[in-house]
């Protein structure tokens, strides 16, 4: 195919990206500020300047539109790899220094909560009246365990949890601590910010799950960890 050819074919999909994103963006909004019964395809359709048709032929149904922006909000990018893909859980779960694959973790993990959070009313609404929402947000529940479970088996492989501390307990540990329920509480409920609570969990992690040798030495150190974990 030539380049004239192909250079209409190229621009027909960057549109159809840039429709999509902008829909993306534009329920995300409206998610937030309205909640899910009240947020309609066509309300969407309306503040995205875009015939509801398109909406509906992009997305199908609402709920496969919240998947996708809760998707895109968690990962801070459209059409996102898995956690397990992208480049910083690649580094924590490779990394021999437990330090760094705590921090790593912590640092963009939180990040997750935090562009989700402001969705949290709508997920727990749709997942109560919409069993595909619910279906989903387990699913979303089940692969964090599995990440982390995962994050844990690499540390106690490398030798770094504390003696005594079965990997399934220093799992259990880490998914309580490092959750939307305690993001929100903390930062939510107790007006921490989010350095405060990167920190926080930093420093409880590392007490919880490493070796105290390994543990007492660095974790002052260790909040800012590559310039990570910093309170302002």
């Amino acid at each position: 195919m030539s380049d004239v050819n192909a250079r209409p074919g190229q621009a027909r999909r960057d549109r159809a990206k840039a429709t999509r994103c902008k829909i993306i963006d534009t329920a995300y909004r409206l998610f937030c500020e309205n909640g899910y019964p009240s947020t309609t395809m066509d309300a969407i359709a309306a503040a995205a300047d875009v015939a509801v048709q398109t909406v509906y032929y992009v997305f199908r149904t609402k709920a496969a539109l919240l998947r996708e922006v809760i998707e895109s909000a968690a990962a801070g990018e459209y059409d996102p790899p898995p956690v397990g893909q992208r480049s910083w859980m690649k580094q924590a779960l490779a990394s021999p220094d437990g330090h760094r694959a705590l921090a790593l973790t912590i640092e963009h993990g939180v990040d997750i909560y935090a562009r989700v959070a402001p969705l949290t009313a709508t997920i727990h609404t749709a997942a109560a009246s919409d069993p595909d929402i619910d279906v989903f947000w387990q699913g979303v529940t089940q692969s964090r365990r599995a990440g982390m479970n995962q994050l844990i088996a690499g540390l106690a492989g490398h030798g770094h949890l504390r003696p005594g501390l079965d990997p399934q307990r220093a799992t259990d540990i880490m998914v309580v601590l490092c959750s939307h329920e305690t993001f929100l509480g903390l930062t939510g409920d107790a007006g921490w910010s989010v350095p405060e609570y990167k920190a926080w969990l930093y420093e409880t992690l590392s007490h919880q799950l490493l070796k105290a040798k390994e543990r007492d030495a660095q974790v002052t150190e260790d909040l800012s960890y590559h310039g990570l974990l910093q309170i302002p």
